[in-house]
């Protein structure tokens, strides 16, 4: 008989020989396959359905898709719409300082009346960008048919805009510069002639006969100023002040009134008072409705007029 000690050897050789069970082999193969993966680092991108990463916008991707992305005015969360009928539809537009407004459009030509000074970048779609300086009580007019952003800097822009609904013809300046072309001021115009009918009167009076001075002739009433016109509608800027009323017996065009910045204003329609009117707040006056205003402070208030020169007799405004 062979030795403890002979067939040592051939026992521990025999072991290392023996072959790996089933399982034992794929717990190997698969303990390999992960010391052979390299690791991967943690990604905070997300997968579509597809199993594509989705990459996350910059602020400047976002902030352009936003501008990129047109909506109706009414749609634009600066603009407020108050009041509305079949002539007009009219907002409140309020824009905090570094702040701007989605891209919109303006499908109908409108009227602005602005308050407060304002700094704005107007970037139309298709256009260079344009800084625009508005004033208090600038009256602007456009008629429309664009889409823009409006971008404002270190101030808010605040103003009251009219939509006018029915197509506008004709837009031209009266008293003051709103659109391009010349000015045709009535009250120039009046001026000029009862200038000259003063110098025509002169010269047959006889030379010892008392003469009026020119500048009565030539002297105009700041109290109500025809602005702009179109066909259609006509804005004036009316004051008021003590003892100096705004008083108009049944009109025959229906008009919309914007109190300005410094507006005091009580509103009498048809003998009966009808509301208190300071910056910003609006009031619909029909046609045939006899109209008094008047500055119950006793200093200077100023309102825009709209008349609507086409009007008829609109739907109650619903605000």
């Amino acid at each position: 008989m062979r030795s403890y000690r002979t067939l040592l050897p051939l026992l521990l050789c025999a072991s290392v020989a023996l072959p790996l069970s089933a399982a034992d082999a794929a717990q190997s193969d698969a303990k390999q396959q992960t010391q052979q993966q390299p690791q991967q680092q943690p990604s905070s991108a997300t997968q579509n359905p597809f199993g594509q990463p989705n990459v996350e916008p910059t602020l400047q991707q976002a902030q352009d898709a936003a501008n990129n992305e047109l909506v109706p005015l009414r749609d634009e969360v600066h603009h407020q719409l108050v009041m509305q009928n079949d002539t007009v539809r009219v907002y409140t537009v309020g824009v905090p300082p570094n702040d701007a407004t989605a891209n919109h459009r303006h499908d109908h030509p409108y009227l602005a009346i602005n308050f407060g000074a304002a700094d704005v970048e107007n970037d139309v779609q298709g256009k260079p960008p344009a800084h625009l300086q508005l004033a208090d009580g600038q009256l602007v007019y456009s008629p429309g048919g664009f889409s823009h952003v409006a971008k404002t800097s270190g101030a808010p822009f605040h103003n009251v805009t009219i939509e006018l609904l029915k197509p506008q013809q004709n837009a031209k300046n009266l008293c003051k510069q709103i659109v391009e072309g010349p000015l045709s001021c009535p009250q120039d115009e009046e001026a000029h002639k009862s200038a000259t009918e003063m110098a025509d009167s002169r010269k047959r009076l006889p030379a010892s006969a008392p003469r009026k001075k020119s500048s009565q002739a030539l002297a105009t009433s700041d109290d109500n100023i025809p602005y702009f016109e179109t066909d259609e509608v006509q804005a004036n800027v009316v004051t008021v002040s003590a003892g100096r009323d705004y008083v108009e017996k049944s009109p025959k065009f229906p008009a919309l009134l914007v109190a300005m910045s410094n507006s005091n204003l009580s509103a009498d329609l048809n003998g009966d008072h009808g509301s208190f009117l300071h910056s910003g707040d609006l009031l619909w006056m029909p046609a045939g409705t006899d109209r008094r205003l008047t500055d119950f402070l006793g200093t200077r208030s100023n309102f825009l007029l709209v008349t609507f020169k086409d009007g008829g007799t609109p739907t109650p405004p619903a605000q």
